[in-house]
């Protein structure tokens, strides 16, 4: 059941953009009305306060759900619940949206535009702009996509939850961001070096490998690091230690993250059958 659920999540996500359907406002609320409410308690309170009533519910529901139908419906809730967490803004989407805005915009419309999705300025030095995308193609498809998938296969639908949750408090919650972002990165630590290990099966194995072995053990301050050098590594596409300037680095990061999530999935089938 846990492949069949994946599977569905991973080809909605790839080929459909359902972000209008992940609606997180009443998360947002719920933190501002626990910052209002407590503000003079510590943040690792609120912070736990802002997690564990959504988390509870997420794991009562999944537990009443099994069994009915022969579990058809707790099927079909893992597979809404994994759905909704990701995101929350369609990667892919968002991606080829980015990469259409640098080819049919203004160059300083298509810097804002571009630093909205994707946080990357410097479109007035090419080198520096295209290398921080390409590694923030990364970056978003393991914190929107591969991470959330992880911690799914680990936890069921709660675990999908708790990262997409701490992701938002990183992100939204004034008093709880700095906490939030460290145990994200906590969260990351092991994700990443799955997920890059797949990098090297999917691209240049040789090099990922190498610098796989000498960085896996770094700490999960360092997560983002490790996961674009082993990323840009796995392209094989620098020239004299520069990144191509013409968005093929751009369109060839999908390509190998796109043989990245089939390598596991292919890995994820093998487990269970054996399992």
């Amino acid at each position: 059941m846990t492949f069949i659920i994946t599977l569905i999540a991973l080809v909605i996500e790839r080929f459909f953009d359902w972000s209008h359907l992940r609606q997180w406002r009443w998360f947002t609320l719920y933190q501002a009305w626990l910052i209002s409410r407590f503000s003079k308690w510590s943040p690792i309170v609120i912070f736990l306060i802002c997690l564990l009533p959504p988390l509870l519910i997420v794991v009562c529901i999944n537990f009443l759900l099994t069994g009915w139908l022969f579990n058809l419906i707790k099927l079909i809730f893992g597979a809404t619940m994994l759905v909704y967490c990701l995101g929350p803004n369609n990667f892919w989407a968002e991606v080829y949206a980015a990469i259409k805005i640098l080819h049919t915009e203004e160059p300083q419309i298509a810097s804002e535009k571009v630093r909205q999705l994707f946080r990357v300025n410097s479109l007035d030095n090419p080198q520096v702009f295209h290398k921080k995308f390409t590694q923030m193609i990364f970056v978003e498809a393991n914190r929107r996509v591969f991470a959330v998938f992880f911690w799914f296969l680990l936890l069921g639908p709660v675990g999908a939850m708790l990262y997409r949750l701490v992701d938002l408090c990183k992100l939204r919650g004034i008093t709880t961001q700095a906490l939030a972002a460290q145990v994200q990165n906590l969260l990351d630590w092991l994700p990443v070096r799955i997920f890059t290990f797949i990098f090297a099966l999917a691209g240049h194995f040789t090099a990922v490998i190498q610098h796989w072995r000498l960085c896996v053990f770094s700490p999960p301050i360092a997560n983002d690091v490790f996961l674009t050098d082993c990323g840009i590594a796995a392209l094989d596409i620098l020239e004299s230690g520069r990144i191509p300037e013409d968005g093929s680095a751009e369109k060839e990061t999908l390509a190998l993250l796109d043989r990245a999530f089939v390598i596991a999935l292919v890995i994820l089938a093998i487990v269970v059958l054996v399992i």
